[in-house]
């Protein structure tokens, strides 16, 4: 899209070749000031897509916020096409708490089932309306960044709405997001949200607060960032050859739940991502007298793309995150743009 030489997001008026702060305006809080959604606008001299990164949309999923500080560090605005709206954290009270929805709302907690939310709804329906009525008119491409949070750890995944430009957009995450699972357009999130306008919206998962601390959260905030990079230079946005995979598994997900409760115990052998064949052993259910209660196996072919967190688990919560592939596919990215 082309905008005028300055461009208004929020508080913030980015000029050509600069990097901004500000926030998205949402509420006048206790003491009289602004509660806002922070963002960081980093906007090109040259004209080209607007790229949102949507962090913490859950707030104890960080990954987003990491790998937003890591990507405008290697980002030149002088040497960028286009602009990149960084959002490191969209539920500021669910992060400041760590906790997956603000807790002090309990009527819209989960901010990713209820986007784009209301002006005049809860609290949580009144920050994604912020949010939407700011990023509604500005954005081509919009990347929501989730991870496993305080629940579990999940393998390189993206779920893609279901329209063209946003199965491009998961095309041009790069080498190692190769499970691209459908999801609908017009659902109550954002990549949902803005994939129903026609444009591209992917919600990708890495990560989880079990690796959250020293050098692991380098690790998955570097992974990120360098996929983001992979999706500007796809979309001419910077310099550099992107990289892409041959092919994309795409498929759906089975949550398998505990069939006893007592501590669960993966099989040491096991792969995030790698192909398994039905019935293969994915782990045991121990009780606390050392036997094993129950086994949890693949219910087909399939990959296991997340696992619960915690060893603990009571009967009927879940222990895996399991992936159906329907089809595998080399045209996500038939109309390249890049």
């Amino acid at each position: 899209m082309k905008v005028t030489d300055l461009l208004h997001i929020g508080s913030v008026s980015a000029e050509r070749g600069s990097v901004s702060r500000g926030g998205i305006p949402v509420d006048i809080d206790l003491r009289g000031g602004t509660a806002d959604i922070p963002i960081i606008v980093c906007r090109g001299v040259q004209d080209g897509p607007v790229l949102w990164l949507n962090g913490a949309t859950h707030g104890d999923e960080p990954e987003g916020a990491f790998s937003i500080f890591q990507l405008l560090e290697l980002i030149d605005p002088g040497q960028l096409n286009g602009t990149i709206v960084g959002v490191p954290a969209i539920n500021v009270p669910a992060f400041a708490a760590g906790t997956r929805g603000n807790p002090a709302d309990t009527f819209s907690y989960d901010m990713n089932r209820i986007y784009p939310g209301s002006a005049e709804g809860y609290p949580t329906e009144r920050t994604a309306w912020a949010h939407w009525m700011a990023m509604e008119p500005i954005c081509d491409l919009q990347i929501a960044i989730h991870s496993g949070g305080d629940h579990s750890y999940l393998a390189h995944m993206i779920f893609a709405a279901d329209n063209p430009q946003s199965l491009e957009l998961a095309g041009a995450m790069g080498p190692q997001w190769d499970l691209v699972f459908r999801a609908p357009t017009g659902a109550a999130n954002p990549s949902s949200k803005i994939a129903e306008l026609g444009k591209a919206g992917i919600t990708i998962e890495l990560g989880g607060n079990c690796r959250s601390l020293t050098n692991d959260f380098h690790v998955v905030a570097a992974d990120l960032a360098g996929s983001y990079v992979n999706v500007l230079r796809h979309y001419g946005m910077i310099g550099g050859e992107a990289q892409y995979v041959r092919a994309w598994r795409m498929g759906h997900q089975e949550a398998l739940l505990a069939p006893a409760s007592g501590m669960f115990v993966g099989n040491a052998d096991l792969r995030f991502e790698e192909p398994i064949d039905a019935n293969t052993l994915l782990g045991q259910i121990y009780n606390l007298h050392g036997m094993v209660a129950a086994e949890v196996r693949a219910p087909c072919d399939g990959v296991v793309f997340g696992l619960r967190s915690r060893p603990s688990v009571s009967a009927g919560e879940w222990c895996c995150f399991f992936g159906i592939i329907d089809e595998t596919r080399d045209d996500l990215l038939s109309g390249a743009s890049g």
